[in-house]
């Protein structure tokens, strides 16, 4: 039983770091879901849910960008949430226990990232030869398994020492210090608020942050009201910006040589080939690795269309050298409409027409800057912190409805969004960026600064919420008693969280690294519970 325990463990692990496939791996990572499925695989869904939740707190402003791990979020979630479990601890503690767990993650994060690309040498093997029915296992099963045993391996020994011997280290914890570290984890997620305001915060919308922090402080208002609201806000806000006329795509369609008819082509894809090359595209990153990044990945989402295209054998060659570059952008949102470019350009030039390997690479060697950047935007600044959020807030009340929605819209938004763009970039071509982004005074980019006031409003809520400083020092003066917290209340609500996020917020546009706030934050926390400043709040 202790084996079958581990053994799931470390598959979750994996699922939250090994970047299986996108749909299911991307929301996995986060520790609103993969804590959830810890607590149920160790018998404790309960406390499985809000220590994952409480976890993810301090992690709503993480975003990875360019291959760049700032703390290894999956990891943090999976073993925070079981030592948690295992120890019977408070979810409060938890998110002390998961913060140093992510940087040691990072550890598990390079190893893996520097391990893979022996696997990506091996599919430079299989070019050479245009061994394409060998491309699965060196682009996708070797890598997993090799990730499994990195993530993995921690979950055997957690197990090995059992619940009691989590148990008994807690238990010989004075009470004294683990409550200096439950004040700490209170504060902790201030961090998480003031990276994505630091994302987001633009001049011209951080008011809508404190319009969503006041908004719960003082009228005690959910983040899914709130979430309304700023919707409404944000839409009132695209439409009233909207001061240039649309391009007339279907004119610029018309003029776009790429946009020719298909249907006179000898050699066509058909549409279940697109339909695997766009759900195995989602699975970029399966083979990530430092040296050519999402290479792996695309080789193998790109097994379909080549087998379809290319019979002579150094034709297939030459079609697996040209995604066996380096390459990275964001694959399962907006970068959905590269691969979408890919496969019109493979199947033209199938048909004889004048495309060469350059002019491919050229184009998705331009496109994955600019689209990682918006895609990067929209998910981590948006979608994910607004979901999360209200997925955060059920999860947090006992709600095992929170991870299932989170789940769902996540996933649901991603796969309808990238379906979309995949099949734009196929039947438009280059066109299809000018679709995307241009018109109307660059749509997109207008939709994300609308947008981010939603998700400002909404992180501020969360903030108000769930960032916990409390002053328990209580002054005699003469018979009166003041207590401080009352004064701090009775000047402004919640004064001391805000003062923390923005004190953070400070220090992060100083380009003080998160690791170093951290530090600063638990030693805050530590010093200020000792010295009376700072409590729990009863």
């Amino acid at each position: 039983m202790i084996f079958v325990k581990a053994l799931l463990l470390a598959i979750t692990a994996n699922l939250a770091s090994g970047r299986v496939w996108s749909p299911i791996t991307w929301p996995f990572c986060y520790p609103l879901i993969n804590g959830t499925v810890v607590g149920i695989i160790l018998g404790d869904p309960l406390l499985g849910l809000t220590a994952g939740a409480t976890i993810n707190l301090a992690y709503i402003g993480w975003i990875s960008a360019g291959g760049t791990m700032p703390s290894n979020i999956g990891i943090a979630g999976v073993y925070g949430t079981a030592i948690t479990v295992l120890a019977n601890a408070s979810p409060e503690l938890g998110i002390t226990l998961a913060i140093p767990i992510g940087l040691l993650g990072v550890l598990l994060w390079n190893l893996q990232m520097t391990l893979n690309v022996f696997w990506v040498h091996r599919l430079d093997a299989n070019a050479e030869k245009a061994e394409i029915n060998k491309v699965f296992f060196n682009a996708w099963l070797f890598p997993q398994l090799t990730c499994l045993v990195i993530n993995g391996f921690p979950a055997f020994i957690l197990m090995a020492l059992g619940g009691d011997f989590f148990t008994e280290m807690m238990n010989s914890i004075p009470q004294s210090f683990v409550n200096a570290l439950s004040v700490t984890g209170g504060l902790l997620p201030a961090l998480g608020v003031a990276m994505l305001l630091n994302y987001l915060g633009k001049k011209s919308v951080i008011p809508f942050f404190v319009i969503g922090f006041f908004a719960a402080g003082y009228l005690g208002l959910g983040t899914m009201p709130i979430a309304i609201f700023g919707a409404c806000i944000a839409l009132l806000s695209y439409f009233g910006n909207k001061n240039e006329p649309e391009a007339n795509i279907n004119e610029a369609e018309e003029e776009d040589p790429e946009n020719k008819d298909k249907a006179d082509l000898k050699i066509r894809l058909k549409r279940s080939d697109l339909i695997k090359h766009w759900l195995i595209g989602l699975g970029a990153e399966v083979g990530y690795n430092y040296e050519r990044m999402q290479a792996s990945g695309n080789i193998l989402a790109m097994v379909p269309i080549i087998k379809r295209l290319y019979t002579k054998k150094e034709d297939i060659s030459a079609a697996m050298k040209r995604y066996l570059v380096f390459f990275n952008t964001e694959p399962s949102f907006i970068g959905n409409v590269i691969p979408g470019i890919c496969a019109s350009l493979e199947e033209e030039k199938a048909n004889g027409a004048d495309i060469s390997d350059e002019m491919i690479n050229g184009i998705r060697t331009g496109l994955m800057g600019p689209l990682a950047g918006v895609g990067d935007s929209l998910v981590g600044g948006i979608i994910y912190p607004i979901m999360v959020s209200i997925g955060c807030e059920m999860a947090l009340a006992g709600n095992f409805g929170g991870p299932v929605l989170f789940f769902a819209v996540f996933t649901g938004i991603m796969l309808v969004v990238g379906y979309n763009l995949y099949f734009m970039g196929y039947k438009k071509g280059s066109q299809s960026i000018m679709s995307l982004l241009g018109g109307g005074g660059n749509s997109i980019v207008r939709l994300t600064d609308s947008f981010g006031i939603l998700g400002l409003m909404v992180i501020g809520a969360m903030g108000a919420q769930n960032v916990v400083a409390y002053v328990p020092a209580v002054i005699n003066v003469g018979q009166t008693q003041v207590v401080m917290q009352s004064v701090l209340d009775g000047i402004v609500i919640k004064l001391l969280p805000f003062a923390v996020i923005i004190g953070i917020w400070a220090l992060l546009r100083k380009k003080i690294s998160p690791v170093v706030i951290v530090l600063i934050v638990m030693v805050v926390g530590i010093i200020g519970y000792y010295l009376g400043i700072l409590g729990i709040a009863s």
